[in-house]
């Protein structure tokens, strides 16, 4: 039994769900999605609680559901948005350790169709190439653990996240720019990888 939250972060389609689902099996603890809290507590998907109501308003939803996390073992898959939500991350960071699961912008692209459908948080006029440029320092900044998950079987990414977890295998992040978190973090990367 694992005895520590983990927390999932990444853009949209970068497999957070399937991934996490994965882990939590192996783990033998549960799986949460803060899309779902979010779309059960507000009664709707998460496409029409921005078009309802706005974007500000779906990022405070999203930040009430990463303060609605315990700190009792589970897999968490956050939205790609919950970045943007710095007291909630914060909270997190203090109490899970946080996996940033990078994949590259056409594999994220041909895997999320239409953005909006998927309740993507976009700004005006904004581009998944803009979204991913804004989000990615984000990810980096508040990641314990960065896996690449380029053209890699979700399996295959769950079982690289347990060997980090479990001291087995190294974590990612090669060419993190220095001081982006408080956290000691691993620099050297895995070889092999995709």
């Amino acid at each position: 039994m694992f005895d520590k939250m983990i927390i999932l972060i990444g853009m949209p389609g970068c497999g957070k769900t399937t991934i996490g689902r994965i882990l939590a099996q192996e783990l033998g603890i549960p799986f949460v999605d803060t899309d779902v809290l979010i779309a059960e507590a507000e009664g709707m998907p998460l496409a029409k609680i921005q078009q309802e109501k706005g974007m500000e308003y779906f990022l405070s939803a999203e930040e009430n559901a990463l303060f609605s996390l315990d700190d009792t073992p589970k897999v968490v898959a956050t939205g790609g948005s919950a970045v943007f939500c710095q007291h909630g991350m914060m909270y997190l960071s203090s109490i899970a350790t946080i996996v940033y699961l990078e994949t590259d912008l056409k594999m994220l692209m041909r895997r999320m169709g239409d953005p909006k459908k998927r309740g993507v948080v976009l700004g005006p006029n904004q581009t998944i190439l803009g979204v991913y440029r804004e989000r990615r320092p984000l990810y980096l900044r508040y990641a314990d653990i960065r896996i690449k998950t380029y053209h890699t079987r979700p399996r295959i990414v769950a079982q690289r996240v347990l060997a980090v977890l479990t001291g087995k295998g190294q974590d990612e992040e090669e060419g993190k720019a220095d001081g982006n978190s408080g956290k000691e973090k691993n620099s050297s990367e895995e070889t092999g990888s995709n």
